[in-house]
């Protein structure tokens, strides 16, 4: 019997395409796993997890496999190791990323298809469950995926019944494919992986991979939903002290990098920052109560204050700013309306209280500053990616600085402040507030989570001037001030590096790209590496019973700001309806320690999802209103489907059976009949029941109901073929047995 060879295992294809075929629509470089040693738990039981470590794997030499679509047909490989896939699952199997169906906790598909290979046709049917999702750490990286577990039966050319061949687990990732697989020959009863015959992963995509995008309606989820908390190192820290083994001499070395781990424990000390979003009310600062200056946009019907507060535990500082977002015709843009630096304190223009306005009222119009525009949009809407760029127009001197609010009146300080476009001390400023949306790669927090992100960099670039007309003399400062974030679907910027507030690019800088010079600054004024709140960094289920699951949880490297746990489960994945259960509304079931738990209570025999959540309580600075917070249950992208969420969850089923009567038919499919002279021989593919004891052979002359059948032999549970010699031509079906009762009896055989 030929082995089955799926897509990530074809690893002996050679990379190349004859003059004139087709491009290929994917193409991997990857690695065969040596199997003949000792391998981690997380390759050989993959299932019950969230975070699999790949990283320590035997590895074999390298090769490139290609996926070309050819003539209604997908062809993997060339020369002696081509495949040829073609049916209506074709493409879902070889190219699993590109059916979001599939992606989802509990989803199950029936897959059929041919394989073609040396002139040779076979038919496989393949049973695909999502297990899994989470993070896969391979040689070259971390990954976000679900994990599928793949029963495949094959019947070979000149064969008439589907035999179970293999159990496939494999990692998909949902931008770029399969990136790791694991398979070996099907036990006897089906339900479980023998040995391991084979395994392989991905060492980079080279063509074909998606991009990752952000929807517009993955930025923000609302007032007082999140809180993301951080550590700031302090002024003048360099950016290679963030990342210290990672070569880094400025911030273009940061930036350049492909990913970017900021899991350094020293990142994990400094002082602590805190950024939540509010309705905007008098509440919730002192701008929004009427006086001079005018209230500049804290009076906008619909918009958002995004607070900072900084040093939580020490010396105060808080910032706030106005966004408002506008659906128009061809975008949806979020603008950046009005804020204030240092709320409260008394001080020069840079340390004391200032705000800024980018709002047209009172009579006064002034640029407009678009913070985030997607200009792109799909069928899941508007949204993101690497390559955009947008700028505000160029501030025509106009008083957008304001360094007396609040009733603080800030020494020696001229009042309003004007911004403008200038040239000085051989640099010019634009007089614009540009965005541009660098790249996309994988982050590791001070926590230890790893999250896709897009890289940003944020550029203000303008001069101030203390009277109107904006005169030469009278010009106090300039400003270039850049700041870099790694922005994540849902939960935001979880890194900031700013810059010094004046920057000068060189010349060689400039000449690069006269657009967005990269600039080699080697202090940051700021930084803010968000620590959470997440929730747990991996689940990884235990003892399973009959009533009970147990789990236990990783928090991740920081915890200081965690005041406890929240469990949610039902019966369903909670990527397709809300949670039925959890630990607050049920605490009777569960039982919380530390970072481990059972739930109790379950019925036997069925499948559960559960995921755990965090709880922090802040208070905010400036209201004094202490809001109970909970980390995000869906902190994945599983990318690029944001008309559904994914919670980063576990499956388990538990043991037993509740009423003895299997539910599961025998999937008529695979039922085949064969001679075996003098008998003949009934083969089938077993069901998962956990109600099944064993399986009835039933027979009957004529077709009919199912009253009309007898029963010609009963098996065990690990048995899926039976020999014998009815006294008469029958037709043949196969059911499921119970203690209590049988299961249904399906469709008619042969």
């Amino acid at each position: 019997m030929r082995k089955f060879v799926t897509f990530a295992a074809v690893a002996l294809g050679v990379a190349c395409t004859a003059a004139g075929a087709a491009p290929p629509v994917r193409e991997v470089r990857q690695r065969e796993v040596v199997v003949s040693g000792a391998l981690p738990a997380d390759l050989v039981t993959p299932e019950g997890k969230t975070r699999w470590h790949l990283e320590g794997l035997p590895l074999g030499p390298a090769s490139t496999v290609s996926v070309v679509a050819e003539e209604g047909a997908l062809v993997v490989g060339m020369g002696p190791h081509r495949r040829v896939y073609t049916g209506p699952d074709g493409e879902r199997w070889i190219l699993p990323d590109r059916d979001p169906s599939q992606l989802r906790m509990g989803s199950r598909s029936v897959l059929t298809l041919d394989e073609s290979r040396d002139g040779l046709r076979d038919e496989l049917e393949i049973r695909v469950d999502t297990v899994g999702i989470g993070w896969l750490h391979l040689p070259s990286g971390p990954r976000e995926v679900v994990l599928e577990r793949a029963l495949v039966a094959r019947r070979s050319a000149g064969r008439r019944g589907l035999v179970p061949e293999s159990v496939v687990h494999r990692w998909v990732d949902p931008r770029a494919g399969v990136v790791a697989e694991v398979s070996g020959p099907a036990s006897p009863d089906g339900r479980s992986r023998a040995a391991i015959d084979r395994a392989s992963v991905v060492e980079e995509v080279v063509l074909g991979a998606a991009d990752l995008k952000i929807y517009s309606d993955q930025m923000e989820r609302g007032p007082l939903i999140d809180v993301l908390y951080g550590w700031d190192r302090g002024p003048g820290i360099s950016p290679g002290a963030l990342m210290p083994n990672a070569g880094i001499n400025n911030i273009c070395d940061l930036v350049n990098l492909s990913s970017w781990d900021f899991s350094n424990p020293a990142n994990r000390s400094g002082n602590d920052t805190g950024s939540t979003s509010t309705a905007v009310n008098s509440a919730e600062t002192c701008n929004a109560t009427t006086g001079t200056p005018a209230r500049c946009g804290f009076n906008i019907p619909n918009s958002v204050l995004d607070r900072e507060d900084r040093n939580l535990n020490g010396t105060l500082r808080k910032d706030n700013q106005i966004t408002l977002r506008e659906n128009r015709g061809t975008d949806v843009t979020i603008w950046l309306r009005a804020g204030v630096q240092n709320e409260g304190k008394t001080g020069a223009f840079g340390t004391g209280e200032s705000g800024f306005c980018f709002n047209t009222e009172g009579g006064q119009t002034r640029q407009a500053v678009p913070l985030w525009r997607f200009a792109h949009t799909d069928a899941q809407g508007f949204y993101l990616q690497a390559g955009d760029s947008w700028s505000s127009g160029v501030i025509p001197c106009e008083p957008d600085f304001f360094t007396t609010a609040c009733k603080v009146t800030q020494p020696l300080t001229p009042n309003p402040l004007y911004g403008y476009a200038c040239s000085t001390g051989g640099q010019s400023y634009s007089g614009t507030q540009n965005v541009n949306m660098l790249k996309g790669g994988v982050v590791t927090l001070p926590s230890g989570h790893t999250l896709n992100a897009l890289v940003t960099r944020n550029t203000a670039d303008y001069c101030i001037n203390s009277a109107a007309g904006c005169p030469s003399f009278f010009e106090s400062s300039e400003v270039r001030t850049i700041v870099y974030y790694w922005q994540v679907p849902y939960l935001g910027s979880v890194i900031l590096l700013r810059g010094p507030q004046k920057v000068d690019f060189t010349a060689a800088e400039i000449t690069a790209n006269a657009e967005t010079p990269c600039t080699n600054f080697t202090a940051l004024d700021f930084t803010d590496l968000g620590y959470g709140l997440f929730p747990p960094l991996s689940i990884t289920v235990g003892t399973v019973t009959d009533t009970t699951v147990a789990l236990s949880w990783n928090p991740g490297n920081d915890t200081h700001r965690i005041s406890g746990y929240k469990i949610y489960w039902d019966t369903d994945s909670g990527s397709a309806s809300p949670y039925a259960f959890n630990s607050v509304s049920n605490p009777g079931q569960v039982s919380i320690t530390g970072t481990t738990a059972t739930i109790s209570g379950l019925t036997a025999g069925t499948p559960y999802y559960f995921t755990v959540t965090t709880l922090s309580s802040f208070t905010d600075p400036s209201s004094s209103v202490t809001t109970q917070y909970e980390s995000i249950k869906y902190p994945t992208t599983v990318s690029g489907d944001p008309s559904f969420t994914y919670p980063v969850e576990v499956t388990a089923t538990t043991t037993g059976c509740a009423t003895g009567v299997p539910t599961q038919e025998v999937a008529h499919s695979t039922l085949t009949v064969d001679k075996a002279t003098p008998n003949i021989h009934v083969c089938w593919t077993p069901t998962s029941d956990a109600c099944a004891v064993g399986y009835d052979v039933l027979g009957s002359a004529t077709v009919q109901t199912d009253t009309g059948y007898s029963v010609l032999a009963s098996v065990g549970l690990g048995t899926t073929c039976w020999d014998g010699n009815p006294s008469a031509p029958q037709y043949i079906i196969v059911r499921s047995r119970g203690t209590a009762g049988n299961g249904p009896w399906g469709h008619y055989g042969h």
